[in-house]
C-alpha cells in the first residue's frame, strides 16, 4: 500500500491540492518520479535519496516510485521536495508518521536534510491557507505577518529530522531570530515620492475627474498637447488612492515575487508604466513556463500608459478581456496559467503624431488621414471600456484656485471606497461591478431611471453609455456620502458625458 503526503502546487497564483504517493518494493535499484515532472522536480529525485543516505536507509535493489497526483496536471518547482522525502520515508519505516489530509508540507531539501526556501514559497502559503489546510510545515523562514491568519498552524522547522520529530509528537524549538525573512524591505517603490495634487497648477476639471476615477475605480484617458500635464496628473494619481489592506499587499507581492522583479511588501498601489515599445507578452504576461505581465503587477493598483497611440492595436487589444474581467488567462503549450489583474487603467494621448490638432497654440502638421489613422489606433471595444475620456490643453502657470492636498482628495476617496465595499463587498468598485449587481443596489428612484432614460434617447447615446452614466453617478453619490443615488450626482454624470472631448465622436464613442 502507497503512503501519502499533502503538498500545494501553483498554477499561476492559483494553489492546488497535490497528493504525493510512494512505493518502495524489490527490484532494480532506481528512483523514478511521475504525474507530469517538470526538469526541476526530476531533479529532486538525487536530493530526496542523498537526504535517505544520510539517515542511514539502505536503498540497495529498491526501486522507489513516487507519484504526484492529479497526474493530469504539470508540476514544477522544488516545493514538493520534503512531501515526497516524507511519503518514501513512510514507505521505509516501521513507525508510520501521524499525517492526514489537513496537514501539508511546503519545503526544498539540501543535500544534507536541511528545509530551504524556494521561488514561490508565499504565494504557496497564502494558497495553502486558502485550501483549507491546518497545519503547514515550512523551512525556517519568518511569518509573524501572516497574523491575519486563525486556526492555521504554521510550523518553520530547520531539518527533516526536526520535522519528523514534531510529526511524532516531540516539541521542536526554533528560535525566532533564527528565521530568515520570507519578504524583502520596502524598496524602491517608496523611495520614489509621490507627486501632490496641490503643487499642479490648474487642470481643476481633471482632478475632479481622476478623483472620481480613483473613487469609483473608472478607467480614464488623458487627451491633449505635448507638455499640458497628462504625464503629471496621471503621476500624482496614485497619491490619492487608499493603502491596500495587509492580504491585498501579500497578493500583489507573491505577483512580484513569481514575476522574480526586487519588490519590497509595501501597502502602497502598485504603479506600473511601461514603455510603449512594450512586447505584448511583457504586457500581459507569457513565456514557456507563463510568468505575470505588466497588468498583474499593477494588481490592485494603476497601470498607466503614457503615449496610448504609440502602442501597437494588437497589443492594446489583448487588454480587453483583464479590464473586463480583473483576470488574464495565459495559454502555452505546456501549460495554461490564469493571474489577477485588477488594475485601474489609466492612458494618456496626443490627438495626433505632431500632437497639436485642436490646439490653439500651434499650428498642427497632420494631415486628416495621419489624424484619424493615430486615433483609430485604440479599437472601439477598447474606448468602450473607458468612463472618462479627458480633454486636456496647457494652463500656463496660474495660480491654483484650490489649495486642497492629495490628503484631503484621499479621506473622500477613502470613505466613497468604504461604502462601496459595504455594498457589494471585498474587491467591488463602482466601475468593475456587475451592471446587474449594480442595477439591484444602486438605490434609484423611478424618476431618477426615466431621466437617464430619457436624456440617453435625446442624445441618442447607447445604452453602455447609460450604464457608464449609472455608475458615475452611483460613485459622485458615494463622494457626498449618500447611501441613495442623489439628483446632483446625475446631474453630474451627464454633464461629463456631454462634454466635448476634443477628439474624432465616431472615433472615441464606439459608434454612438
Amino acid at each position: 500500500m502507497s503512503s501519502s503526503v499533502m503538498s500545494v502546487g501553483l498554477q499561476g497564483l492559483k494553489g492546488e491540492r497535490i497528493r504525493v504517493e510512494a512505493d518502495v518494493r524489490v527490484d532494480k535499484e532506481q528512483c523514478v518520479i511521475i504525474g507530469l515532472p517538470d526538469l526541476s522536480i526530476k531533479e529532486s529525485k538525487e536530493r530526496v535519496l542523498s537526504c535517505l543516505h544520510q539517515m542511514n536507509f539502505d536503498l540497495s535493489m529498491k526501486k522507489v516510485t513516487i507519484h504526484l497526483s492529479p497526474a493530469d496536471m504539470r508540476k514544477s518547482g522544488t516545493g514538493f521536495d520534503g512531501a515526497m522525502l516524507l511519503a518514501v520515508y513512510q514507505e521505509l519505516s516501521d513507525e508510520p508518521l501521524l499525517l492526514t489530509d489537513d496537514i501539508c508540507i511546503i519545503a526544498s531539501l539540501s543535500l544534507h536534510g536541511e528545509l530551504v526556501p524556494f521561488h514561490g514559497i508565499l504565494p504557496a502559503i497564502q494558497q495553502a491557507l486558502k485550501l483549507g489546510f491546518k497545519c503547514i510545515y515550512l523551512p525556517p523562514v519568518d511569518v509573524s505577518f501572516l497574523h491575519y491568519t486563525k486556526g492555521v498552524e504554521l510550523i518553520p522547522l530547520p531539518t527533516v529530522k526536526t520535522l519528523i520529530d514534531h510529526l511524532r509528537g516531540q516539541t521542536s524549538l526554533l528560535i525566532e531570530s533564527s528565521l530568515s525573512p520570507l519578504i524583502e524591505e520596502a524598496g524602491s517603490q517608496e523611495e520614489m515620492p509621490e507627486i501632490e495634487f496641490s503643487t499642479i497648477r490648474g487642470q481643476q476639471q481633471a482632478k475632479r475627474a481622476l478623483e472620481i476615477a480613483a473613487a469609483g475605480g473608472h478607467h480614464t484617458l488623458l487627451v491633449g498637447p505635448p507638455g499640458c500635464g497628462k504625464s503629471m496628473l496621471a503621476s500624482a494619481f496614485s497619491s490619492i488612492l487608499p493603502d491596500m489592506t495587509q492580504e491585498d499587499a501579500l497578493e500583489v507581492y507573491s505577483l512580484f515575487h513569481l514575476a522574480r522583479e526586487k519588490q519590497g511588501l509595501s501597502l502602497r498601489p502598485p504603479y506600473r508604466q511601461p514603455h510603449h515599445s512594450s512586447s505584448a507578452i511583457s504586457l500581459i504576461g507569457g513565456g514557456t513556463y507563463p510568468k505575470p505581465g505588466e497588468i498583474s503587477l499593477a494588481h490592485h493598483g494603476i497601470l498607466f500608459l503614457d503615449e496610448l497611440g504609440e502602442f501597437s492595436r494588437k497589443t492594446l487589444d489583448m487588454l480587453r478581456q483583464p479590464m473586463e474581467r480583473g483576470e488574464v488567462t495565459i495559454s502555452r503549450v505546456k501549460q495554461t496559467v490564469s493571474y489577477p489583474s485588477s488594475f485601474l487603467f489609466i492612458a494618456a494621448t496626443n490627438p495626433c503624431p505632431c500632437g497639436y490638432f485642436g490646439s490653439h497654440e500651434r499650428y498642427c502638421t497632420c494631415s486628416p488621414k495621419q489624424v484619424r489613422n493615430y486615433q483609430l489606433k485604440v479599437s472601439g471595444p477598447i474606448l468602450d471600456r473607458l468612463d472618462f475620456v479627458l480633454s486636456l490643453k496647457s494652463s500656463g502657470l496660474q495660480e491654483n484656485a484650490s489649495l486642497e492636498t492629495s490628503a484631503d482628495i484621499k479621506e473622500r476617496v477613502r470613505g466613497a471606497r468604504l461604502l462601496q465595499k459595504e455594498r457589494y463587498g471585498r474587491h467591488f468598485l463602482n466601475g468593475s461591478v456587475s451592471f446587474q449587481l449594480l442595477d439591484s443596489l444602486a438605490e434609484m428612484s423611478s424618476d431618477q431611471r426615466k431621466l437617464v432614460s430619457n436624456v440617453c434617447f435625446s442624445q441618442k447615446w447607447s445604452n453602455r453609455t447609460q450604464v457608464k452614466l449609472i455608475r458615475i453617478a452611483r460613485t459622485l453619490s458615494d463622494l457626498q456620502g449618500s447611501r441613495e443615488m442623489t439628483d446632483s450626482a446625475i446631474a453630474e454624470a451627464i454633464s461629463w458625458k456631454r462634454m466635448p472631448t476634443g477628439l474624432q465622436e465616431q472615433v472615441f464613442s464606439g459608434g454612438e
